[in-house]
């Protein structure tokens, strides 16, 4: 049994009584909305629409004004209805509508109600329009003109205005950002995924500006005036409105055309197209393996028309990127390329970002999902392709290893939540449960489900599954359903399958991953004398007591008796609470979930644990790197859970001192961080801790070195990243030694850069150890950079310096300079906390004076809660919560929903404390040995912190 000294004892968090102050629900509609006795093709709730009235052809006709931030509309909507209609609804969130008509299929007017001809419900975003009489069911063209407006905060989304500086002058431009619910801030329409038809967009812009991009081709251009263009598009396939797009500037594509027929563009402002050819060469590469593998052309999907293949980088972007058929958006730090400045983690982003986005088009646009509760139908196979298909483009960037630490750890340590959602979750229902669907369920715990099927079916059979899918069901919707039958057929087809697995029913295998909340733990008993190993599975979660739930899990296992970690084709399907397995007799260690390759975490008896601790630090290169990453991230959860004891968790992490492998570092250097700022409050275990870790440091650094060798592997790149930004922030002398070297000798001559791929703890470094001037010197920097990723690491290190007045200027500029961008504000806000700890100080010094001012320039008041829970990491004295509290309340109203964060901020905190209370005497024993001063010294600082709690 697990030491009952790593749980926390109820109670030691109860420190007050929070009291929330209630807010006024939306009601429902005024009367005059009432739709008693109505034929409507309004849901329930009403943010939803029936299918009863389907879209069949719209027309987009805009014409923009960019300085001036606004734009009138003309949509013409080619519609089908099936069956009687007193009212036709749709979504509309633009400023005014000025008019609608409506004529039936003989090209006569249907006569409108008046008055009242149509209502709009801007809570529900809804726009009504109501019919003197019943209409019938048939073909309608509605056409309905309106004005709108181009959003200023690129965090309302919808269409938007950016800006970016052409050495003195600041040039705009107007993008578009829909998904999920936001083209109708641009045009009314049918704003579901479902609804699905051809879109034609036409764009009328300043003659200043350059050609308008959007998702298809210009198949027309106008010069309505001397200084007005109208450009006309050719019309898509076969679209959901989310994924329409268009924007407005002077941007400047670079065009590749490696093979005729397939045209590929990557667009920026102008002045870094020389950052353009990486991102070109891989779409191209992606874009082909994509080909080959789905068996479906991407350049023949424009149903008659000719697709585009554009990449646009936009300075200015809410989101990583969007998946717009014909032209996707990036934020600029995700595409552009600089050999000189773009380091290996920013690098291998592109890659995956471009394979993503690319990978929708076969999961999304060409097959959609039917409602955003089935998400992962898109956002599942876009993440797991992210990975193998900018894998097949370029295998030395080891993205099928990466996925371990990328995605399956991620959900893994996601799913440890008792909150979490599944990653079908039927209660997405209106625009606050859609966003907050777009995590990590639908993405990475959904990509390393695909990944557990890929292993259970074959490669061959996996790739078959997909092809059914997606030629069942092109240019239409998806269901979960219709991937089930599609695996079921191609398992149908593979005969080994059917006789490896006799009976099983993949579908069911993958819906049990798809309905069921969280991820399972197998936990394994071994009888060393008969061989019979025992399985149970359970969920795993870090606090309360876990549902009953059961998946089917595909086991692999192998043993020290006879070493093979390379078949990665399940043993058996583990359906029951129980299972078991029969091994040769014999003292032999067992290890279950070959390579990581399932979506389950793996715990064993004690006395095996202990014989896979002896077999690490005798010759770890026994177990496979995988294994070994799997082992180091699993039993840190295990000891955060209360499930293994920290004497036996420390024993299996013994090894490290001897690792470098970056796979095998990268779970436990987040757990190790975990546990050590849960011990800050206890100076003596928190410095005792902070020595553990470095001294597990020994073996890599000293492996690593300081320095990148030419064309060394990418893992070992990364592993020095990580083990040396790490080790300079703990106070490693030989880090702080050399990075000193590098920063003085790049503020001696800026002509010496810094190795990108050193720059985040040597520029960290040399402005912790410096002063003021360092601080302006990078500040003048980031300032002058063309280069979006490099940019971003000199943010985050400009947080370092311990410069009173410089740090309040960072702050400062978070707020007000125009080159840090509205997405990176409420990271600088994060980074100043990170920077040092010394710096809490001054951060909520900043937030108490400032966050009226903080909410209106990061971009609103979900950025303000962003910042403010950032907090919970770094509240790690028990004077700054009461603080921080007592500001809580005090400004509960003016906090809006932002205070409810500051809550959890607290309560958050206190748990932390909490848990580091309970947990630090056996965690440090288990890391020093048992140490009577170190006990003693601890036990001390326990009651002086409960006297501290109870004064």
């Amino acid at each position: 049994m697990a030491t009952m000294g790593l749980k926390m004892m109820a109670g030691t968090c109860l420190l007050f009584l929070l009291v929330g102050v209630a807010f006024a629900e939306p009601g429902d509609f005024p009367a005059e909305f009432e739709f008693m006795g109505y034929t409507t093709n309004i849901d329930t709730p009403k943010y939803r629409l029936k299918d009863t009235v389907q879209p069949r052809n719209i027309k987009v006709d805009l014409d923009v004004y960019l300085s001036e931030s606004r734009f009138t509309g003309t949509v013409e909507l080619e519609v089908e209805t099936s069956e009687n209609l007193t009212q036709i609804v749709m979504h509309q969130n633009v400023v005014a509508i000025s008019a609608i008509t409506v004529l039936d299929d003989g090209n006569q007017p249907v006569i409108l109600q008046s008055p009242g001809s149509f209502d709009t419900d801007s809570y529900y975003e809804i726009l009504i329009i109501n019919f003197a009489s019943t209409i019938p069911p048939g073909n309608y063209t509605i056409t309905i003109s309106y004005t709108g407006r181009i959003n200023e905060n690129p965090t309302d989304r919808g269409f938007y205005k950016g800006y970016y500086h052409d050495g003195n002058t600041v040039r705009e431009y107007a993008t578009t950002q829909f998904q999920p619910y936001h083209a109708r801030k641009a045009f009314p329409c049918f704003d579901e995924p479902q609804f699905k038809c051809p879109f034609t967009i036409a764009i009328t812009r300043d003659a200043s500006l350059g050609p308008t991009y959007s998702n298809m081709a210009i198949e027309r251009t106008d010069e309505i005036t001397p200084n007005r263009i109208r450009e006309t598009f050719l019309p898509t396939p076969v679209i959901s409105a989310y994924l329409i797009a268009f924007h407005v500037s002077d941007f400047i594509a670079t065009n590749s055309s490696a093979v005729d027929g397939k045209p590929l563009q990557i667009i920026s402002r102008p002045g870094v197209t020389s950052q353009h050819p990486y991102a070109a060469d891989m779409a191209m590469k992606i874009t082909n393996g994509m080909d080959e593998y789905f068996d479906i052309d991407y350049y023949n999907m424009g149903q008659g028309q000719p697709m585009k293949n554009d990449h646009i980088a936009l300075p200015d972007f809410p989101s990583g990127a969007m998946e717009n058929w014909g032209m996707v958006n990036y934020r600029e730090a995700y595409l552009l390329y600089d050999e000189e400045h773009t380091n290996v983690i920013d690098k291998i982003f592109i890659a995956t970002i471009l394979a993503h986005e690319l990978a929708h088009k076969w999961f999304g646009n060409l097959v959609t999902c039917f409602w955003w509760s089935n998400l992962w139908l898109n956002e599942s196979f876009a993440s797991y392709f992210e990975h193998f298909g900018a894998h097949m483009a370029d295998k030395d960037l080891e993205l099928d290893n990466r996925f371990i630490t990328s995605h399956v750890q991620r959900a893994l340590g996601a799913d440890a939540s008792p909150s979490i959602n599944a990653m079908n979750w039927s209660a997405v229902a209106d625009n606050p449960s859609i966003s907050a669907h777009f995590g990590t369920s639908s993405y990475v715990k959904g990509a390393s489900v695909l990944r557990t099927m890929e292993h259970l079916l074959g490669y061959t059979t996996f790739r078959n599954g997909l092809r059914h899918y997606l030629k069942d069901n092109e240019y239409g919707i998806g269901y979960p359903v219709d991937m089930y039958n599609a695996l079921r057929k191609a398992a149908s087809e593979d005969a080994s399958f059917q006789a490896t697995y006799p009976g099983a029913d993949i579908g069911e295998v993958l819906d049990s991953w798809v309905q069921t909340p969280g991820s399972p733990v197998v936990n394994v008993y071994v009888n060393m004398t008969s061989g019979l190993i025992s399985l149970t599975q359970e969920r795993f979660q870090l606090t309360g007591t876990p549902p009953d739930d059961l998946w089917h899990i595909p086991i692999t296992w192998t043993h020290g008796g006879n070493v093979n970690f390379d078949n990665l084709k399940p043993t058996m399907i583990m359906s029951g609470k129980t299972g078991t397995l029969q091994n040769i007799p014999g003292h032999h260690w067992v290890i279950l979930n070959l390579q990581h390759s399932g979506l389950y975490r793996v715990n064993y008896d004690d006395h095996n644990w202990e014989m896979l601790a002896n077999q690490l630090r005798k010759d770890k290169n026994v177990i496979h790197r995988l294994n070994r990453a799997q082992i180091t991230n699993d039993v840190l959860f295990f000891l955060r859970a209360g499930k293994i004891k920290a004497e036996r968790a420390f024993d299996v992490l013994s090894f490290l001192k001897d690792e470098s492998d970056y796979y095998v570092w990268f779970g436990p250097l987040a757990q190790l961080d975990w546990i050590r700022s849960r011990l800050e409050h206890l100076p003596k275990a928190h410095e005792e801790f902070s020595a553990y870790i470095l001294d597990m440091f020994t073996g890599a650094i000293k492996e690593l070195t300081y320095d990148e060798k030419e064309n060394e592997n990418i893992a070992v790149t990364q592993s020095r990243m990580q083990i040396l930004n790490y080790a300079c922030n703990l106070g490693h002398q030989g880090c702080i030694s050399d990075s000193l070297n590098k920063w003085n000798a790049f503020r001696s001559d800026p002509e010496k850069l810094v190795p990108k791929n050193a720059r985040r703890y040597v520029y960290c470094t040399g402005l912790r150890q410096g002063d003021a001037s360092d601080y302006n010197f990078l500040f003048e920097r980031y300032n002058t950079s063309q280069n979006t990723a490099d940019m971003v690491v000199m943010l985050r290190t400009l947080a370092c310096t311990k410069d009173e007045a410089s740090l309040r200027h960072y702050l400062f500029q978070s707020m007000h300079s125009d080159k840090i961008r509205i997405h990176d504000r409420t990271n600088a806000f994060s980074f100043a906390l990170q920077g040092n700890r010394e710096n809490l100080e001054i951060v909520l010094d900043f937030l108490y004076k400032n966050f009226e001012e903080i909410r209106e320039t990061y971009g609103g008041e979900a950025r303000l809660s962003t910042a403010i829970s950032a907090l919970s990491s770094y509240l790690t004295d028990y004077r700054d919560i009461v603080q921080f509290q007592s500001w809580l309340y005090t400004n509960q109203v003016a906090l809006g929903d932002s205070f409810s964060t500051g809550k959890g901020v607290i309560s958050t905190a206190m748990n932390n404390l909490g848990w580091g209370n309970e947990a630090a005497k056996d965690v440090i024993l288990a890391t020093r040995g048992s140490s009577a001063a170190i006990t003693a010294s601890i036990s001390l600082l326990l009651l002086a912190l409960s006297a501290h709690i109870l004064k």
